[in-house]
């Protein structure tokens, strides 16, 4: 199946400090996926099962219902739904909507011999049930954009809604460090991928070591690596490098301004890992 980076609606899992040789990947898997091709991919609904892995071309019956524009995990690191703007072939103004990941099937494209990892989105549903399809509200606060506002002790919201970030205020995560004055610690779930890309990344003395560039998904969907760009000066001798998201502590100032990724690494030892492959 066609490799993705996906860089977009992700959470974070908190985890604790490993050896340079697991904490990093020098490569994509095969079968991985990432964000700049799964983002903005076309959704298409067939009222017929799908009964086969591949087809040649989009089939007749199937409706191009609109575009994933992010992804959203839970807290344990699961891809709960891809967020999908629909509305165009039902001719009624845009509105966003949730797809339990389950839901999606991905259909290998045998018609594009240039192209032999190209495949199909296609959920199996009639035009009633997009129709009733409840519109997505990102949190709680319905239209609070849960990175722009501090995050604080809180429970799941109810399904169709964003799980509201926790953040916790007594000490380190398991095998991390003590977050500085005035930031907490961060279960990061409901966190999208556009607010994580340009996250800086920290080591254990507060060195600044570099910033998430993108993030890496396995074929089910759960979060595998972020791609960090390491040193250079002004974006030119960067180095891109794949973190374990399980190697990374999180933290957000309590006022809710600033994210921040800390590792158990220091530049040197980043930088003598092999450049990520994508």
């Amino acid at each position: 199946m066609k490799n993705l980076l996906l860089g977009t609606a992700m959470a974070m899992a908190l985890g604790t400090a490993a050896s340079a040789q697991d904490m990093f990947r020098a490569e994509m898997d095969p079968v991985a996926i990432a964000a700049s091709d799964f983002i903005g991919k076309r959704v298409y609904a067939a009222e017929t099962a799908i009964d086969a892995a591949e087809y040649a071309g989009v089939q007749d019956g199937w409706n191009d219902i609109g575009e994933i524009n992010d992804v959203i995990l839970t807290r344990d690191g699961n891809v709960d739904a891809v967020l999908v703007d629909i509305g165009g072939f039902l001719g009624m103004g845009e509105r966003q909507v949730a797809l339990g990941m389950e839901n999606i099937r991905f259909v290998a494209d045998s018609a594009t011999a240039d192209a032999a990892n190209d495949y199909f989105l296609v959920i199996n549903a009639d035009r009633t049930v997009i129709e009733g399809a409840p519109e997505y509200m990102r949190s709680a606060d319905m239209g609070t954009d849960p990175a722009a506002a501090p995050m604080t002790d809180g429970a799941a919201v109810d399904q169709g809604q964003v799980v509201a970030a926790e953040g916790t205020t007594d000490g380190a995560v398991e095998g991390g460090m003590a977050p500085m004055d005035g930031y907490a610690n961060v279960d990061a779930a409901g966190i999208t991928g556009d607010q994580l890309r340009g996250v800086r990344v920290y080591g254990p003395n507060e060195e600044d070591l570099g910033e998430i560039s993108d993030i890496v998904l396995t074929e089910t969907g759960a979060p595998a690596q972020v791609i960090v760009d390491v040193g250079g000066f002004l974006g030119i001798g960067q180095k891109p490098v794949a973190l374990e998201v399980t190697d990374l502590q999180l933290v957000q100032a309590t006022d809710g301004s600033d994210l921040r990724a800390y590792v158990q690494m220091t530049q040197e030892q980043l930088e003598g890992l092999p450049n990520a492959e994508m």
